[in-house]
Formats: structure tokens, C-alpha cells, sequence
């Protein structure tokens, strides 16, 4: 719903080093600052809870743009009256720093270079990044660049790439930004991310340099701003990234708090910038909810009919949480993903026959198109309702060759033999998610009921018969073993110690390339 501009409160007329008070906090002295870029485009802003709560990440804190400050918000009418905000300033052009992080030439650059002194070996910033070219030039070279220098070294973090508009708009990375042409937020800027956060590793005790900005990149051509939260630069309090990883439909519940760094006890505060309390629920871009629960922690729960995904798909959403002695806060990220398995009554081609996957036990012999017999290793098992995300596929008796009729989870793959495979991928036999094989004919979805998923391991990834239908074994990547809890996780690395669960290596690779949706859409055109 459109909202009436109102002028955010910005003193255009900061010092380097009043700003640099502004956005430092506990654990960190200053002891210098300067400022580089139009004095028109920096300053500290005051009243964003009340003026313009969406678009600033806190009540007060330090603006850098590059255009003019006082142009991110109007004085009166319509909020965001131009899709094209844009000034030409005297700032900063072709900085080299900012040049090599943009790839490209930059303009317009603001920069705040700071001397300080930490008491820990780490630090934190919140901030948000609001940009006129979105939503328009998405996907081009016009990308304006946020930058951070640690004593010379850039800062590279994920963070950065989400305060991009290629990675963070309204089709990539959805929950972390804002579409504001329809106007509901009081700003100029036709698009905005949730309130972010970067740790920063220092030199304790020691005097530092921290150099931040932003520039125009490509041109210098619509405005872009960096939004930094006042006293949010700080060493006391630590809120660490958090992953969970579950089946297609399942609700997921993370105590986010349990690895964050503090005196006191955490408390969530906000999700996404939005406030929350015992009990809220904020809905995402993207339909997921997130409710804060008694104890502290979050169901992250999907919406109606989400599912039937082709490959593991993740999603990133921030919280904010706060100290409840000190009241300092800090903000993090938690990612969710899911993964796919087989369905009980699979029967499975084995050394003795053809046998129901729920009477295997591990260190029976399996038939494999590769490696002939092959002991099992490992049997996961879990039981769901067959909704959603949860939906089996059905591939009816002879949809694909010569077998049985097969029920599979979306996410599990089939091998997949076609003529255009080799001149499309390079490879004669692909892998293929059953959700993409669906035809709504031979091949169908089919919710009702509950049903139970196996996953069988073995020592290498390996194609197996599944009721005469060739398809893949368990493969214990980064995502997939996210989506089990601790003790059976542990069982798997126990079994096979030489897995990193961060990246995946340690086992073999994938027995064939695995097409993405819609790279199996054009093959099966």
C-alpha cells in the first residue's frame, strides 16, 4: 500500500569522524577518520523508525550515496516518484579499489575510511543497501559496488554479493529484498534489502582500518546508497550464520541463538528487519513463515501446495537478535534446504533378487550399472505425509523401458538415455529429477496419505535398479547431509571419515551429470 513521503532527517553535514561515532559500538575505540566523496553524499540520519521504517535498518546510523543523501527520501506526495534518481556529484571516480571490486570503471564513489582499535578479534556491521536501477537493470553491467577494506585486505563474504542488484532482487535471493515500485516504503529507491551483517576478522588491541563505501559502476547514472545501523560496528556481541536442511514440506525449527557470542542471553528481536515477538509470525517474499516459539526458537514453515522441486533449493532470510543484559543486538543469516530418497515397496534388484528396499539390511549385496554387486553401507529411513513437497512421482509400468511401476520422491533421480543428451550435454546418460520427467500421464504426481522415503549408501555413488528402472543411489553432499539430525549425521561421517559435510569432498562424485530443470525441459522437449 503506497505511503506519503515524508523527508528523512539527514545531517549532510556530519564529520568523518562524528560518523564514524555513530556507527561504532561496544568493544571498539576510534582514534581517526576521514571521508572521501561529495559532501552532499554522506551523512547521519536520525528518526528512520518513525519516518521511514522499512527502508533504514535501525533508528539512526550513517548514510553513503551516490548521489545526494537528501534525494533518498521526498518531502511530500507520492514516495518514489522517478525510476531514475540520479545525480552526477564530485566524488570519488575510478578508485582503484572499487574498480577491481566492480570489474568495470566506477563513479560517484563515498568513502569512509576509519582508524579504531577492537578489543576481540572480530567485528560486525548491519546495514542495507537501496538502489534506484532496480528493478531495471537487473542482470547488467550497471551494478552499483559496495565495498569494505579490513587494513588493506578487501572483505570477501556472501554478504557483499547480496548487497548487489544481480544477486539480490526480486528473482534471486527473493527473501532478502524489497520491490518498492508499488511505493510502500517512504524512499526514493525502487528497491531495498532486509537489514544485512558482515563479520569482520581484526587485529585485537591493536590500531585498524577499516575503508567502506559505495560507487556507481559502468556509469554514474542512478543512485545507489549504503545504509550503515548506528553503534552496529562492534566486538561484544556475535550472532553466527545458521543452515537446516529438510524434506520437501517439512517445518523446520532452529534455535538460531545457540552459536551466537555474548555476555547474556540472545533474544530474537526481528526477522528480516520486520520486529518480532513470542508468538509472530513474519511472512517472507517467497510465502515461507517464521514464527518465533516460547523457547526462543523458529519454525520456518511452508506455504500451501510448495513442492515438487527438481533439485535442492535453498532460501537465506536474516534475524536480529539483542543481548538481553546489554541490549546491544547483531544479525545473521539461516538458510533452509531439502533432498530427495527412495519410497518402501521399491523393490530393489539385489544379489538375491529382486527385494523391497524395507527388507534390506546394510551389507547386502546390490546390483549396480557400474560396479557390479555392491555392499550397502548405510539405510536412512523416515516416514511423512505425502503432501506438497512430500508428493511422490509415479511412473507407471513401461512409462521409461522395460520395468514396474515405481514410486520416487520429487527430488530423486532417474538415469536418463536419450539421442539429444550427447549433443546437448556432452554425455550419453544424464540424471534426471522425477519431478521433471512428469507428463501428467505415464509419469504423475500423486498426494494422499502418508509414505515413507529410504536413502541407500553405498561407497560411491552408484546407479541401481529400482523396479527395473535405473536410478541413483544416496549421494551425502553438503546439502543433503544438512538434512538429517546430529546423530545420524555423525553415523555417516563415522562411516566415511573422509567427508567434509562443509563442501562434500571425501566422497565420490556424482556416477552422471545431473540436469537442472530446465535443462532436462529441453531435452525432453
Amino acid at each position: 500500500m503506497p505511503v506519503s513521503a515524508q523527508r528523512l532527517n539527514i545531517d549532510a553535514r556530519a564529520s568523518a569522524t562524528e560518523m564514524a561515532e555513530t556507527i561504532f559500538g561496544d568493544g571498539v575505540q576510534v582514534v581517526d577518520a576521514t571521508y572521501d566523496g561529495d559532501r552532499n553524499s554522506s551523512g547521519i540520519w536520525s528518526d528512520g523508525d518513525a519516518i521511514s521504517p522499512d527502508a533504514t535498518p535501525s533508528d539512526s546510523g550513517v548514510i553513503l550515496s551516490t548521489g545526494r543523501v537528501r534525494d533518498f527520501t521526498n518531502s511530500g506526495g507520492d514516495p518514489n516518484r522517478s525510476d531514475s534518481t540520479s545525480t552526477n556529484t564530485r566524488g570519488v571516480n575510478n578508485d582503484a579499489d572499487f574498480n577491481a571490486l566492480a570489474g568495470t570503471s566506477t563513479y560517484d564513489a563515498a568513502i569512509l575510511e576509519v582508524d579504531f582499535i577492537p578489543d576481540g578479534d572480530q567485528i560486525t556491521m548491519q546495514f542495507s543497501f537501496a538502489s534506484e536501477e532496480y528493478p531495471e537493470y537487473v542482470g547488467s553491467i550497471f551494478n552499483d559496488a559496495v565495498g569494505i577494506w579490513i587494513n588493506g585486505v578487501e572483505v570477501a563474504s556472501p554478504v557483499f554479493d547480496s548487497a548487489q542488484i544481480n544477486n539480490v532482487n526480486s528473482n534471486t535471493n527473493e527473501t532478502l529484498y524489497f520491490d518498492n515500485t508499488d511505493d510502500h516504503a517512504n524512499t526514493e529507491m525502487d528497491g531495498y534489502t532486509v537489514t544485512l551483517s558482515v563479520t569482520m576478522d581484526v587485529t585485537p588491541d591493536e590500531v585498524n582500518t577499516i575503508r567502506l563505501g559505495i560507487a556507481d559502476a559502468g556509469d554514474s547514472l542512478y543512485d545507489s546508497a549504503i545504509l550503515i545501523a548506528a553503534d552496529s560496528v562492534q566486538a561484544t556481541v556475535l550472532a553466527n550464520d545458521d543452515e537446516e536442511t529438510v524434506l520437501e514440506g517439512q517445518t523446520a525449527v532452529l534455535d538460531v541463538t545457540a552459536n551466537d557470542e555474548s555476555s547474556g542471553t540472545m533474544v530474537v528481536t526481528q526477522i528480516n528487519g520486520q520486529d518480532i515477538a513470542t508468538g509472530d509470525t513474519v511472512t517472507l517474499n517467497n510465502g515461507f513463515e517464521v514464527t518465533l516459539q516460547a523457547d526462543g526458537s523458529l519454525a520456518v514453515d511452508p506455504p500451501a501446495g510448495y513442492g515438487n522441486l527438481s533439485e535442492p533449493e535453498s532460501f537465506n532470510f536474516s534475524y536480529t537478535a539483542e543481548d538481553d543484559g546489554s541490549g546491544i543486538s547483531d544479525t545473521a543469516f539461516v538458510t533452509i534446504t531439502s533432498i530427495p530418497c527412495f519410497a518402501a515397496g521399491t523393490r530393489i534388484l539385489t544379489a538375491r533378487g529382486t527385494r523391497p528396499i524395507e527388507a534390506l539390511a546394510v551389507g547386502d549385496l546390490v546390483e549396480t550399472r557400474d560396479n557390479g554387486l555392491q555392499p550397502i553401507r548405510w539405510i536412512g529411513r523416515r516416514r511423512v505425509r505425502a503432501e506438497g513437497r512430500f508428493a511422490p512421482v509415479v511412473i507407471e509400468a513401461g512409462a521409461m523401458g522395460a520395468h514396474d511401476r515405481l514410486v520416487l520422491s520429487p527430488q530423486h533421480r532417474v538415469l536418463v538415455l536419450h539421442p539429444m543428451a550427447e549433443i546437448l550435454f556432452g554425455e550419453g546418460e544424464v540424471l534426471v529429477a522425477a519431478k521433471d520427467l512428469v507428463n501428467d500421464r505415464s509419469i504423475r504426481i500423486r498426494a494422499g496419505g502418508e509414505i515413507e522415503y529410504f536413502h541407500l549408501l553405498f561407497d560411491e555413488h552408484q546407479i541401481l535398479w529400482s523396479e527395473g528402472l535405473p536410478t541413483e543411489s544416496f549421494h551425502p553432499g553438503p546439502v543433503t547431509l544438512n538434512g538429517f539430525e546430529d546423530a545420524v549425521r555423525g553415523e555417516i561421517l563415522d562411516l566415511f571419515p573422509d567427508i567434509d559435510p562443509e563442501t562434500g569432498a571425501g566422497y565420490s562424485a556424482a556416477a552422471r551429470p545431473s540436469l537442472r530443470g530446465y535443462e532436462a525441459a529441453a531435452l525432453l522437449a
